[in-house]
């Protein structure tokens, strides 16, 4: 999917189609993801929704006040917005936690450099997604410039969630997770490159 992606983006011709396509490819990703996950609890699951629930309202408070990411707002690829926030950012947010989890999940650290580990993962998959967002109208800030409150509101609420997913003790290292992690990296750069 990310390999067509690349492609379809790329081509003026069928960008449309493939941008029609963006929340698809969200959504497969993450059911990918979770298929493959094996430590299925209580617990994780309630972590999972926490991650959405909490992902989607940081989002929301951040495009309503300007206070967390800077002054950004959300266009129409991601699909239908509550209080100006796509639904699909829930997604988003969990399958970039869940990822840099995965990736983490390889070494055997203390639970303070997992966690510190994931963040920098997390806070460098947005450095490589912000200028292919703005390009493909995913969403856009005032001036067309990326502020540095970004990447520290990133980074500040992937703390936050990464913590929680870490304390949770519910992950386990899952391979598909880990590809995934590094597709949607090779995927962004290849974008800002072609």
């Amino acid at each position: 999917m990310h390999l067509a992606g690349i492609v379809g983006l790329s081509w003026e011709l069928t960008r449309n189609v493939f941008l029609s396509l963006v929340p698809f490819n969200l959504l497969a990703n993450l059911a990918l993801v979770l298929h493959f996950h094996q430590n299925w609890t209580k617990k994780f699951i309630i972590t999972c929704l926490f991650v959405m629930l909490a992902g989607f309202g940081i989002e929301v408070v951040g495009v309503q006040t300007q206070i967390i990411f800077g002054n950004y707002w959300y266009e129409t690829t991601l699909g239908y917005k509550i209080w100006g926030v796509p639904l699909l950012i829930a997604v988003n947010w969990l399958i970039v936690i869940y990822t840099s989890q995965a990736v983490v999940s390889l070494f055997k650290i203390s639970p303070m450099l997992h966690i510190l580990l994931a963040t920098l993962l997390t806070v460098g998959l947005d450095v490589l997604i912000e200028p292919v967002a703005i390009r493909f109208d995913f969403w856009d800030w005032a001036g067309g410039i990326v502020p540095l409150q970004n990447y520290a509101g990133w980074a500040g609420t992937a703390l936050i969630l990464h913590t929680i997913f870490t304390l949770s003790k519910s992950f386990q290292t899952n391979s598909v997770a880990i590809a995934l992690y590094f597709c949607e990296i090779l995927f962004f750069i290849a974008l800002q490159i072609l």
